[in-house]
């Protein structure tokens, strides 16, 4: 049976959704960045990419927003497996740094562009306004945090899909499984491990 929520023990749809909708957002607006930082004004994507990195990091912004609310509502699954505490700790740290690291992105991704006191315009749908802006460097000092936040996003991204890897190959705890495929606890024998 599909699972819409979480249960003790499994993942439901709304959570696997949202993670891997952030997940793959994160991917594309970072190779967006990476490549559009080396355009030159003359380039026909110069207005383009950036546009788009702002749009789609703008509705980033509310899907993040609902993942904090359902987190809040909805108890986490346990841990797959038996964890030592230190493994359990590891965990929950990466878990939580990545969670910051993505707000911090978002934080100083709209920092960067309303430094001028210009609003976010998100596909033509809706302006976002500037609420903060013309604090003195705040547009580089915001670039530099949102480059090294990325970047530091990149490794634990890394050290996360490798873990992922390891629950699944080496532990053999379907932990990878389970943030892919919605069962119920009693149909999860049914799922390849």
């Amino acid at each position: 049976m599909l699972l819409i929520s979480d249960t003790r023990t499994q993942f439901g749809l709304v959570a696997i959704l949202l993670h891997w909708i952030i997940g793959l957002s994160w991917f594309g607006l970072f190779a967006l960045g990476w490549y559009m930082v080396e355009l030159d004004y003359y380039d026909p994507l110069y207005r383009t990419l950036p546009y788009w990195h702002k749009s789609v990091g703008m509705l980033l912004c509310l899907v993040v927003g609902v993942r904090l609310i359902f987190r809040l509502l909805v108890k986490r699954p346990e841990p797959a497996g038996n964890p030592s505490k230190l493994e359990a700790l590891s965990a929950e740290i990466a878990h939580r740094l990545l969670m910051l690291g993505v707000i911090a992105l978002l934080v100083t991704g709209y920092l960067i562009p309303t430094a001028e006191g210009d609003g976010i315009d998100v596909f033509g749908w809706v302006t976002v306004p500037a609420l903060i802006s013309d604090y003195p460097d705040q547009e580089d000092i915001a670039g530099e945090f949102h480059e090294i936040v990325a970047y530091m996003m990149l490794a634990l991204i890394a050290l996360h899909m490798l873990a992922a890897l390891k629950h699944q190959i080496i532990d053999r705890n379907g932990a990878l499984v389970r943030m892919i495929y919605p069962v119920s606890d009693k149909d999860e024998s049914d799922v390849v491990q």
